[in-house]
């Protein structure tokens, strides 16, 4: 049994300096030392057993379970205490006019705060985001368990069968409570403005947003005519309530009408929201035999999440599409690859003193010809899930999210892209002209039926190796020379990225500007000599 206790960030001053208030909204501060209570239900067992069946030691029953703790990081917390008004503060010390000599050890003087109110924004602002915790956030954990079988099916060979699972529970994940409410009337009446300005029907008599401005030409020119002919309902929700929030007066609307908290642009929420899920079969096949040794590793998997994200942090990029339907983000994530199978091969050429070849070779000779090593590494695996933008907002978006906009509509039923596609202009696409036909943009009120990571881009490929020699000087000295090849055969493998990946331009959809290198691969063959001196 382990216990964590992950502390949670505090301060030890500054407490006093924070005074209550309560908006006409229910969003309330309270002064307090940390930014959520500490969770002291960290209790991780581990457990696991090995049972020999037949007892010969040849085949072997294996088992495992435990509880595993996500600690959130630092920057999750410095995004709440640097971007919520009235919580941070900057200073700025020039040493060079003091009189006097700065040592660090004496600390650097800061101006002390007094102790006042703190976001007292108008119910109006609309321009501030503050981020916060869930008071009562806990700490995000995973179940992890694994059930496997190992047999040595030949001398020197041993095969190993076995299920792993992980269930990722109450796991960090952001969401904005400030998104704005463009369903219900706000989407009828929007549709509505639609159909005047595309054939010149006539609103009905109760349209609120005819009360606010008028008429419907002056709600068009207001709210921007390309937002009613695009069905970007999100943005002209946003430019309604940032722009015109006056008006709401008129048609016998609260200010919070289009927002939950209308003196903020976004509340930044960190909660438990967060799961994922894992299962996979795994196999891999060991053998040893003098001087071969070869392993073999196939998993098929499935990965699914509602948000995919390293380090737990704030982003507006892994918003949910809907903050207040949160199982439209269940998908496969970011991470998952159903088929994935490497293989090593590590060879001791049969040269030298005492092997096959050469075995009465003088010493100075068998310096130079024995004992090398040439090793190669392979691996498949499918591509990464992506998702097709529509680069449009027409529902269920935040403020801030944007960039590229609901997710597209997808007639097609093959979504599996296995190899990219290299078209006659010289041009290298995800889709064929076909596909991309396939494609057509959401109406306002939807976020897309593709969904998001319905696609799967192009496999991985890569096959690397290496020529190994240690040179023997003492007891204690060696020098070691490797030849290295990596992406031996200059095979280009394609990263995932956004730039293409919306309906911005069908022209571009889905096209390919770069190949994948860095720590995912090389992307062009890179050979390399290294010499290691031990001692």
């Amino acid at each position: 049994m382990r216990h964590e206790q992950n502390g949670v960030q505090a301060t030890v001053i500054g407490a006093d300096q924070v005074t209550p208030f309560n908006t006409n909204t229910a969003l309330t501060v309270q002064p307090s030392d940390a930014f959520y209570h500490k969770d002291w239900n960290n209790f991780a067992p581990r457990v696991g057993f090995a049972w020999d069946i037949n007892g010969d030691g040849k085949t072997a029953l294996r088992g495992n379970y435990g509880i595993f703790y996500d600690r959130n990081i630092g920057a999750v917390v410095n995004q709440v205490d640097g971007t919520t008004p009235g919580f941070s503060q900057g200073v700025i010390v020039f040493p060079n006019t003091s009189t006097t000599d700065v040592r660090v050890s004496d600390g650097v003087p800061l101006p002390s705060q007094p102790a006042a109110p703190v976001l007292t924004l108008p119910v109006t602002n609309r321009t501030s985001t503050i981020s916060l915790f869930n008071p009562n956030l806990r700490t995000g954990y995973v179940h992890h368990f694994a059930l496997s079988v190992q047999r040595e099916v030949l001398h020197n060979t041993v095969l190993e069968v076995g299920y792993v699972g992980t269930r990722g529970v109450k796991l960090f994940m952001d969401r904005d409570l400030n998104q704005m409410k463009d369903g219900g009337q706000f989407l009828s009446d929007f549709k509505e403005i639609q159909a005047f300005q595309a054939n010149g029907t006539a609103p009905s008599a109760g349209n609120l947003l005819v009360k606010m401005f008028g008429t419907p030409a002056s709600v068009i020119s207001s709210l921007g005519a390309s937002n009613f002919t695009l069905g970007n309902i999100a943005t002209a929700a946003n430019t309604l309530d940032r722009s015109f929030n006056s008006k709401y007066a008129a048609a016998g609307l609260p200010q919070t009408f289009m927002r939950n908290y209308p003196q903020f642009n976004q509340v930044v929420w960190g909660s438990n929201d967060g799961r994922s899920y894992y299962d996979a079969l795994q196999a891999s096949l060991r053998r040893t035999t003098g001087l071969l040794k070869t392993s073999a590793n196939y998993t098929y998997s499935k990965g699914i999440d509602n948000i995919s994200i390293e380090g737990n942090g704030f982003a507006a990029a892994n918003n949910p599409v809907d903050n207040f339907n949160l199982a439209l983000n269940r998908a496969r994530g970011d991470f998952d690859h159903r088929h994935s199978f490497n293989s090593s091969v590590i060879l001791t050429l049969p040269f030298g003193r005492g092997q096959r070849f050469g075995s009465n070779m003088p010493k100075w000779l068998d310096t130079i010809a024995g004992g090398w090593e040439v090793g190669t590494l392979f691996v498949l695996q499918d591509g990464s899930p992506f998702t097709v933008y529509s680069n449009r907002t027409t529902g269920g978006l935040t403020a801030a999210s944007t960039t590229s906009g609901t997710w597209a509509n997808f007639a097609g039923t093959d979504k599996n892209i296995g190899s990219p596609h290299y078209n006659p202009d010289g041009s290298i696409t995800f889709f064929t002209p076909d596909q991309v036909a396939l494609f057509s943009f959401p109406t306002a009120g939807s976020v897309g039926n593709s969904g998001r990571n319905a696609f799967r881009g192009p496999r991985f490929f890569n096959v690397d190796s290496s020529l190994v020699k240690r040179f023997k000087i003492t007891e204690s000295q060696a020098v070691t020379f490797r030849a290295e090849a990596y992406n031996m055969l200059n095979n280009p493998n394609f990263p995932i990225t956004t730039t293409n990946l919306n309906l911005n331009n069908p022209t571009t959809l889905g096209k390919i500007q770069s190949t994948l290198g860095g720590s995912q691969g090389t992307s062009s063959r890179v050979m390399q000599l290294a010499l290691r001196y031990d001692f």
